[in-house]
């Protein structure tokens, strides 16, 4: 079958032949529709320890879009060696979710990761309620637009966007972003903008997709007390900017600062969960309340998307 295949860590994938998957034991075979091509995708198949668990070769991706042999449409996740950006995979039966005739295949797949993501995040982890406060650390990626448009759909009474691209932090506000901080600061401009944002109670939920360097000027800003009695409950979503961060223990014994996983729990046990999060997600992109830009990719093509750099917030979807 046609596939993106990658042979060794640190290179891009070739389109070229791989065996089609069978099933194993609590697997079924999926014909895929759509498959994402996420950031993430990137750093599992440039990094071992990232990528841990990956066996090559190996077909690359994690999630998309497919239908099972008994015609059932599904969002789908993949794991190594049977990645999801190929003609067919594998999934666990139970990280499969049935798909609403109302949203397309190419909507579906870009939205499941990130959006599932997003939503569990503020529903299950940081168990966001309507009237709080949201910074969203990263939110000129995709998966950081769509957690600026959920923030707001949680009823959010504030929502402010964090990020690189002055393009894309302008084009926040019409997702309903109340006010944006420009990361490509002096350290002491972008604390301070932080600290604006902030005021006296700090903000209830931080969403963060970047980690590293832009977190420990984050945190050092936060508003502190000699007994917080505000919680600050930071989901550690991605770490595009970093993976280790320089932090001062006042930053969490006078903030009120809690850091937490994005999901606190195995994802599989979830499945029932997810599900309800996922048909929510669907049903609410199907009617226009979540904006995405996607750009649709022939799989064919995988070697020239996989160097992409151009993506402004965008995200590509590979079609076999």
């Amino acid at each position: 079958m046609d596939a993106a295949v990658l042979r060794n860590f640190g290179e891009a994938p070739r389109f070229e032949q791989f065996p089609e998957p069978t099933p194993g034991e609590g697997e079924v075979l999926v014909e895929v529709a759509a498959a994402a091509l996420p950031p993430v995708a990137r750093l599992a198949a440039s990094n071992p320890d990232y990528g841990r668990g990956m066996t090559l070769p190996s077909v690359c991706g994690m999630e998309g879009v497919g239908r099972l042999e008994d015609g059932t449409r599904v969002a789908f996740f993949a794991r190594s060696p049977n990645g999801s950006m190929a003609q067919y995979t594998v999934s666990r039966s139970a990280m499969c979710v049935p798909l609403p005739d109302g949203v397309d295949d190419v909507t579906a797949a870009a939205l499941y990761n990130p959006g599932l993501t997003s939503w569990a995040a503020y529903n299950w982890t940081a168990k966001f309620s309507a009237g709080e406060t949201a910074l969203v650390l990263g939110a000129t990626g995709f998966a950081g637009k769509l957690a600026v448009q959920i923030a707001k759909i949680l009823g959010a009474k504030r929502v402010i966007g964090a990020g690189r691209n002055p393009e894309v932090l302008e084009s926040l506000h019409d997702l309903g972003v109340d006010a944006t901080i420009q990361i490509d600061q002096p350290d002491e401009d972008l604390a301070a903008a932080f600290a604006k944002e902030a005021g006296e109670e700090g903000f209830d939920v931080i969403m963060d997709y970047l980690w590293g360097h832009p977190a420990e000027v984050l945190l050092s800003s936060l508003p502190r007390h000699l007994f917080p009695t505000v919680e600050t409950r930071y989901i550690q979503l991605g770490n595009s900017a970093g993976s280790k961060v320089n932090l001062h223990a006042d930053w969490l014994r006078r903030t009120g600062v809690t850091l937490r996983p994005n999901i606190p729990a195995p994802l599989e046990p979830m499945a029932d969960l997810g599900a309800s999060f996922h048909r929510e997600l669907t049903t609410r992109a199907a009617s226009g309340e979540l904006r995405m830009d996607i750009e649709t990719v022939p799989l064919a093509e995988i070697e020239k998307a996989w160097e992409r750099t151009d993506m402004g917030g965008r995200r590509l979807v590979l079609i076999p």
